[in-house]
């Protein structure tokens, strides 16, 4: 059944679950954030409701405390330093809608994080960050948002909402900036507390957010981590690292020992594999065949009969 929408409805809210910056060009730019900005003046008058006074800009997030506003009109990159030749992509984040003709009133609005960061009326010239059009249209030009050098502190959840006179409506979703790793290690060698022990190491360096690491032996066994160390430095990039223990004796050599590293709220995901070979050096009853007739024959060392 067709649902009867009122005059205005979101149809698709285009935020990307993930954004991947490209290693390099973090290096070069940096986390580095400009000196909080506000604009002056209105904030765009008219329908501001509930909302109160707007406040435009990104927010700067933090752990610990909540920061001031950032516009997201206001390039972070350097001076010195070309967006096109640093490779930076903007991101760009599309509400999509369908609005009545006859209604009036119509208001769009973008938050982060509960916060008011972003408002269009289409009689009015956008409060909150770069015009930028996606459509001639009157009533759709100036939809969507655009973050014109994503940085870390841009992870978060994003709601767009639309209202005129006689309806509303709102969506929101989770987005995630992840800076990629720039080492994934696994490894595994005898455990020093117990020679029957195999201990498997997993070893993350400077990536961003704080990822899960998984170790796997033989495909499906997780492997529940005995120890965990996380460290992470001023540009909150991370290091990590996870140990696990297993008893030799349940592993069939060659066996598989994988890692897998994922970002939470995120499709990101990496994988390490290495091949576990049992070095003990080959029994009596290892040497044992059978011949033709049934009889079990103990192999010389050469492995000839």
């Amino acid at each position: 059944m067709i649902p009867a929408y009122q005059s205005v409805h979101i149809t698709n809210l285009n935020v990307p679950k993930t954004y991947v910056l490209d290693r390099s060009t973090y290096e070069a730019v940096g986390s580095s954030t400009l000196p909080p900005v506000q604009h002056e003046g209105d904030a765009g008058g008219g329908d501001g409701g509930a909302d109160g006074d707007i406040t435009t800009g990104l927010p700067m997030t933090s752990t610990t405390e909540e920061n001031h506003l950032l516009p997201a009109s206001v390039s972070t990159v350097p001076g010195d330093l070309n967006i096109t030749d640093a490779g930076l992509k903007p991101l760009i984040m599309d509400c999509q809608y369908e609005i009545k003709a006859r209604e009036c009133g119509f208001v769009l609005k973008w938050y982060f994080n509960k916060k008011l960061i972003y408002q269009w009326i289409p009689s009015r010239t956008p409060v909150g960050m770069t015009n930028y059009s996606m459509s001639d249209s009157i009533n759709y030009k100036y939809r969507a948002l655009v973050i014109r050098n994503p940085k870390l502190n841009h992870s978060g959840e994003y709601m767009c909402s639309v209202q005129t006179y006689d309806s509303f409506d709102r969506r929101m979703a989770r987005f995630q900036i992840v800076v990629p790793e720039k080492t994934l290690l696994l490894h595994y060698e005898n455990d020093g507390d117990s020679d029957n022990m195999l201990l498997i190491k997993c070893s993350v360096f400077m990536i961003y957010p704080e990822p899960n690491l998984l170790l796997i032996v033989s495909g499906n066994l997780f492997l529940v981590s005995s120890r965990t160390l996380v460290t992470a430095d001023a540009n909150h990039m991370y290091n990590k690292t996870v140990y696990g223990k297993i008893d030799k004796h349940l592993l069939i050599s060659p066996t598989s020992i994988g890692c897998v590293l994922t970002v939470p709220n995120s499709g990101y995901i990496r994988k390490r594999e290495t091949i576990y070979y049992d070095p003990t050096p080959l029994t009596k009853w290892s040497r044992l065949r059978m011949d033709e007739r049934g009889h079990f024959q103990l192999l010389s060392d050469d492995g000839a009969g």
